[in-house]
């Protein structure tokens, strides 16, 4: 028995987290999810009300799973979804300062649920990444530094070493299971996955379009990729008591994320993974940086021990509960585990949402690319674009396909709307684009807007096949 409990103390010492480093992470991703609410805030029309694409009255017909739920749902008024996205960002914000944080933190994660479930179609796997850190977040003790609740007195420093595990092993899975999923010719042997990855102009950067002109960089990038990726959950989850393991993935999962934001367009996903990996700064290296900004004393992190938030054993309980259905979920993803959860498992699955899917360009890069042309047609008869706003419509490709996206909500929805699977958004997508049109110019009013997705296939050495005219829809 001795000798059990001192293999836990060991095995905690070795997955304690800085208490700084959680912090960080704490405040992280509270500006994370203020900046989502403000971008999301930009479109709330659009994509949370009635008078936008996807209504109310749709949203139990597709996307939406059992155990699924959202008060962001209860109504299709402007004005309702501006309280909600207003409380979230208050309660973003007390998470931000460290106050009340765990209740912050578990009204956060609620509101963040709701939101993601009110539209599942604008969504990325960076929105998992933050829906997941933030219900672990209720378990860690995050707000022992920088936080209101330190100047209380309110904060237990006492770490739970099942939900520091639960934590790790969310960053390892996210880049184990891309990894093993990668299975084309194109990751593993051509390596040419990176160039068919910039071939995608719906994405490219102007970084990415530099980039681009070398074929022979893009195939060493695409091993450096796979090879990190496949080496990322070892660092991670490898015992380190002094954190230099840690610490080089932190590293490398910034410079991995950084060439992401920097060559495509993928909105928040490649803040929010660098964020997520905050957690992983070891005590020697919070120590210099605190010694050359603040010079305070040092705060030293506590042997893993239960938290007070919620009964001990219960709370240990939980974390492996969610550690055993988030590894079950993640190899069900995999075409060698044949097991898969029970439909009574995926009632809380669902309502936790801890559903998790991290096939990121996995298992080939997708080839399909194009363009949205909007013809629209006035009451005698005449054409006009709604894109570049003139008198004839221009079925050519945009100099910058990715420009015509005024965030990457929109561009997500087109790349979904461009798959066979989600054909009944073409319609209310149309609908709202002639309605929004003919609101905004009253004198050019339309009577009809054909929508067409001018669909190209992306091919070895710089080719592509000549676009396709499809006609998505047609409205009035």
């Amino acid at each position: 028995m001795y000798r059990l409990k001192k293999i836990a103390v060991r095995v905690s010492r070795y997955y304690a987290l800085d208490l700084r480093a959680l912090s960080l992470l704490r405040i992280g991703i509270a500006l994370i999810v203020i900046a989502d609410l403000i971008i999301r805030a930009s479109d709330l029309k659009a994509h949370y009300t009635d008078e936008g694409i996807w209504q109310t009255k749709f949203i139990y017909t597709f996307g939406w799973k059992q155990g699924f739920w959202s008060f962001h749902a209860l109504s299709g008024s402007t004005s309702f979804e501006l309280m909600l996205f207003a409380l979230h960002g208050l309660f973003a914000l007390s998470l931000l300062l460290g106050y009340k944080t765990k209740w912050s933190t578990v009204l956060v994660w609620l509101f963040t649920v709701s939101l993601h479930n009110r539209n599942v179609f604008i969504l990325q796997a960076g929105d998992d990444v933050l829906r997941l850190i933030l219900f672990l977040g209720i378990f860690l003790p995050w707000n022992a530094c920088y936080s209101i609740d330190t100047k209380r007195n309110q904060v237990n420093t006492k770490q739970n070493t099942i939900a520091n595990l639960a934590y790790l092993l969310l960053l390892a899975s996210v880049y184990f299971f891309t990894a093993i999923l990668k299975t084309s010719p194109e990751w593993r042997s051509e390596g040419t996955a990176v160039y068919y990855a910039l071939s995608l102009e719906q994405l490219r950067l102007p970084v990415g379009d530099w980039l681009y002109q070398f074929p022979n960089v893009l195939k060493i990038l695409t091993h450096l990729v796979f090879y990190i990726e496949l080496l990322l959950p070892f660092l991670i989850l490898f015992p380190s008591k002094k954190g230099y393991l840690r610490l080089t993935a932190f590293l490398l999962i910034l410079v991995l994320h950084i060439g992401i934001g920097f060559t495509l367009y993928v909105g928040l996903f490649f803040v929010i993974s660098m964020v997520s990996a905050l957690g992983l700064l070891p005590k020697f290296v919070l120590d210099k940086v605190e010694k050359f900004l603040l010079k305070p004393k040092t705060l030293r992190t506590n042997a893993a021990k239960p938290l007070s938030f919620g009964e001990g054993f219960g709370v240990r309980l939980l974390c492996i509960i969610v550690i055993i259905l988030s590894i079950t979920i993640n190899l069900s993803s995999t075409t060698w585990f044949q097991y898969e959860l029970k439909k009574q498992f995926q009632i809380p699955i669902n309502a936790l949402r801890l559903n998790q899917y991290w096939g990121m360009f996995s298992p080939e890069i997708m080839k399909k690319d194009g363009w949205l042309v909007y013809y629209g047609i006035d009451e005698q008869g005449r054409q006009w674009d709604l894109r570049t706003n003139k008198d004839y419509v221009d079925f050519s490709k945009p100099a910058h396909i990715v420009s015509m996206y005024k965030t990457d909500r929109w561009r997500k929805l087109a790349e979904n709307m461009a798959n066979e699977s989600f054909t009944f958004l073409h319609p209310m997508y149309g609908k709202y684009m002639l309605d929004t049109w003919n609101k905004e110019h009253p004198e050019k009013k339309l009577v009809t807007l054909n929508m067409y997705y001018m669909e190209k296939i992306n091919l070895p050495d710089y080719k592509t096949s000549e676009p396709v005219k499809k006609l998505y829809c047609v409205s009035q």
